[in-house]
Parts: structure tokens; sequence; C-alpha cells
């Protein structure tokens, strides 16, 4: 992995996310400012430079990543152990929520095109209030339904 830094956030970073958070991450649909505070308690903010590794395919996950500020592409290796990339993620963009759903490895890499400021949350936050747990969970599920229909279209599309 690149090199990052990681902080706890401050009061003013809060408040100044708070709002953006619930209206534009879909991870985070539905939760109340109480609610996403708490969450966030547990929260790192970690910033990654261009070029930077923020997930390997293939490592173990106990972390879910939001995207606040930048750029980064997903990219998964194929039988010739080339990589393609699968997605562009931008600002509101959520990833690395499959590990905390099924605990297999990370099944694509992450690598940051532009400095990145993430969000970066450990499972044990996501689990740990049951009605919050609920609605997280109910988001994963939501986002990785988007994922898969579009998976379908695409290949489709090639076929």
């Amino acid at each position: 992995m690149g090199t990052w830094v990681k902080e706890a956030f401050t009061f003013q970073d809060l408040q100044r996310i708070m709002s953006r958070l619930i209206d534009r991450v879909p991870v985070f649909a539905e939760l109340s400012q109480q609610e996403l505070i708490d969450l966030l308690a547990n929260a790192e903010k970690c910033t990654f430079a261009p070029g930077d590794a923020i997930l390997n395919e293939g490592s173990t996950g106990h972390f879910m990543y939001v995207m606040m500020e930048g750029a980064a592409t997903v990219a998964k290796k194929g039988r010739g152990g080339q990589a393609s990339e699968l997605a562009a993620l931008g600002s509101g963009d959520s990833f690395g929520e499959m590990s905390l759903v099924d605990k297999d490895p990370r099944s694509a890499s992450v690598t940051a095109t532009a400095d990145c400021v993430l969000i970066r949350i450990p499972e044990s936050a996501c689990w740990k209030n049951p009605v919050v747990s609920a609605k997280i969970f109910r988001n994963i599920s939501r986002i990785l339904s988007r994922r898969l229909r579009e998976a379908d279209r695409t290949l489709l599309q090639q076929a």
C-alpha cells in the first residue's frame, strides 16, 4: 500500500461534512445526524497521493472507505495477470463494503488518481448499534445491487 496519513476528525471537520454525507453518500442514506456522528466517532480521515494504492486485491479488509475528495480507480487482475479498470470513483463514492459483508479478501484494487481525502470506517463501528447496522446493511445491499446490475449491462453490451 502507498503511504497515507491518518488523523482523527476535528469537530469542525464533522460539522463541515455532516449534511453533505447524509445527502450525497448512499451508504449513509437514512442515518440521522446523531447516528452519523456516532459512526464517525470511530472513523479516521486518510489522505492518499496520486498513484498510492488504497486497497490491494486479495488483501483482507476490516474497513470501508468513503471518498470525500479526489478520484481513484478500481481495477481487477484477469487470468493473464493484466489489470482491467472496473470503475472510476469520485466524491461521495464508497468502497470496501463487500469485505465487511462477506469477510472474503478484497476483490479488486483501488488506486488514487488524484489527491484523495477518505473516511476510513472500521467494521466494528458499522455493527455496534443494531439500528445503525440495519440501515448500513440495507444501504450496502442497495449499492451492491446497483453494481451488479451495471455489471450485467456491461456484460450484455460486450456479448
